[in-house]
């Protein structure tokens, strides 16, 4: 019969990731007693071992730590925040998950609209809430909330609330950043790792507090992320600045006292990117006042027009040169494309043999058989065998979207036509295990080609460098976006 550990777990596969969240969870009460025993060690390590594809790394580390009895910090992350004003909703978090958020607080007896909206409402509900559980009422689900929500819809026999942080960082929530100018706020964070690289004998941490914000700096970011189990983005966001300050509180050395700016450190505004699809490059260059500031791998279409075997209604083409702006950053479900109907990450539920999904507004809607909303579109919607598994078992959301979870969609800033291509990933780039891999080796125009794909004239890139992108306000409304011909190259790049 299954335990507590493993059956909790199983029903935290369903969105394809297991992270550290989800393992707190599952582990919640056999941590009571502050240990592990054998048997629960047993039992975690044969659950996993059937998901390990589906692992977060830091998630994988805190077992191990768990298991040999060293982990003690572990971080409390911002997984959904309300939206600041004038942002885009869809930039900052996926609307399903928040609708999933305002159905739990509904059912745990704080009533609210599931619109998909993390507004004033929301917030007010989740103050709610941290302050019936004891918790720090700042209004944000972090790790510590979402743990407590799932206590509590556990006692009341409901499925957990399992959201995917993985390693996407809002652009709001960044303080700082390779190549951000508040000086002051670099020398702070530099100081406060350094203290605590004297506290753990750790050299990597030892830094400068010169209040450059460069690559060492970024490399102490990404030792320390290490080693409290947070994704290695090597950027400061909330989540990353609150581990610091209670690191640094556990040994009781001094704070480093750093709020930032309340609309986030980015470098949105004023970068422009130029993407350059030819054979000998593949990459989009990151420029400011036109010095490099970022370089990422980046795959558009081939250089001439051929047939897709696969969608005959659209050729493989060329990206077309040109300059763009950025007009908004949001997940895409296309008229076009049968697998992009449904949004990435929307629920999935079926009854009578025919698939519901849920979408961004909160509404359950039919996606196959005589009665899908889709029953009118060319190509006609996919049949129900396409949401299960290799076992027949339908998937918990849905992540065969062709367009990946978020797309950059662009403008023409000579006629002021939106585009039809965009800036976008690819879905088998989207499981946790491609996800986190490092995506340096996409520098190399064969690698990224084998891994990213030609397009049909779209700009493909990898999913957790768009999150970068974000991040870091490369992707913000406003950039430019120049796509240059297939015979040119950067110059004095070699």
């Amino acid at each position: 019969m299954p335990t507590v550990i493993s059956s909790r777990l199983a029903l935290l596969v369903g969105d394809a990731n297991l992270d550290l969240e989800d393992i707190l969870f599952a582990l919640q009460s056999a941590r009571a007693d502050g240990s592990l025993s054998a048997e629960e060690i047993a039992e975690l390590q044969a659950s996993l071992s059937s998901h390990a594809a589906l692992l977060e790394p830091a998630a994988r580390r805190l077992v191990d730590d768990l298991i040999a009895g060293r982990a003690t910090l572990i971080p409390r992350r911002v997984l959904l925040a309300a939206v600041p004003s004038g942002g885009s909703p869809d930039m900052y978090q996926p609307r399903a998950e928040v609708v999933a958020l305002q159905d739990a607080l509904t059912a745990l007896g704080h009533p609210t609209a599931a619109d998909g909206l993390y507004g004033r409402g929301t917030t007010a509900l989740v103050v709610a809430f941290q302050a019936a559980s004891a918790l720090p009422q700042t209004g944000q689900v972090d790790s510590a909330t979402l743990l407590a929500l799932n206590e509590r819809l556990a006692a009341m026999s409901r499925p957990p609330l399992d959201l995917t942080p993985r390693s996407r960082i809002r652009p709001d929530q960044v303080v700082a950043v390779r190549g951000g100018t508040n000086r002051d706020d670099n020398r702070a964070i530099q100081a406060g790792l350094a203290r605590l690289g004297a506290q753990w004998g750790d050299l990597t941490l030892r830094i400068e507090a010169d209040g450059a914000f460069g690559p060492g700096t970024e490399a102490a970011v990404k030792a320390f992320q290490h080693r409290v189990y947070l994704s290695e983005t090597g950027i400061v966001d909330r989540t990353t600045l609150v581990a610091i300050e209670d690191a640094l509180a556990a040994h009781g050395l001094a704070a480093i006292g750093v709020s930032g700016p309340p609309a986030g450190a980015g470098l949105g505004g004023s970068v422009e990117l130029h993407f350059y699809p030819g054979d000998a490059e593949r990459k989009v260059y990151v420029l400011k006042s036109g010095r490099e500031l970022e370089r990422y791998g980046m795959v558009g279409g081939q250089n001439r027009f051929a047939d897709d075997p696969n969608n005959p209604r659209v050729d493989y083409g060329p990206s077309p040169a040109g300059t763009y702006s950025v007009i908004r950053v949001s997940p895409h479900a296309s008229y076009s494309w049968a697998w992009s109907y449904v949004p990435y990450g929307a629920p999935l539920r079926e009854a009578d043999g025919e698939v519901s999904f849920r979408d961004v507004d909160g509404a359950w809607r039919i996606a196959t058989g005589p009665s899908s909303t889709f029953a009118t579109r060319n190509p006609p919607p996919l049949p129900a065998s396409c949401y299960r598994d290799t076992h027949g078992k339908l998937y918990g959301t849905w992540r065969s979207n062709d367009f990946g979870h978020l797309r950059g969609q662009l403008k023409s800033v000579r006629t002021g036509t939106i585009q039809g291509h965009m800036l976008h990933s690819s879905p088998h780039q989207e499981g946790t295990a491609a996800y986190f891999r490092d995506t340096d080796d996409l520098l190399d125009p064969a690698t990224a080609l084998d891994v990213l794909d030609w397009s049909h004239g779209c700009e493909h890139v990898h999913p957790r460098d768009f999150d970068e992108m974000v991040a870091r306000g490369f992707l913000a409304p406003g950039t430019t976006f120049v796509v240059h011909g297939y015979d040119e190259v950067r110059a004095g790049v070699a």
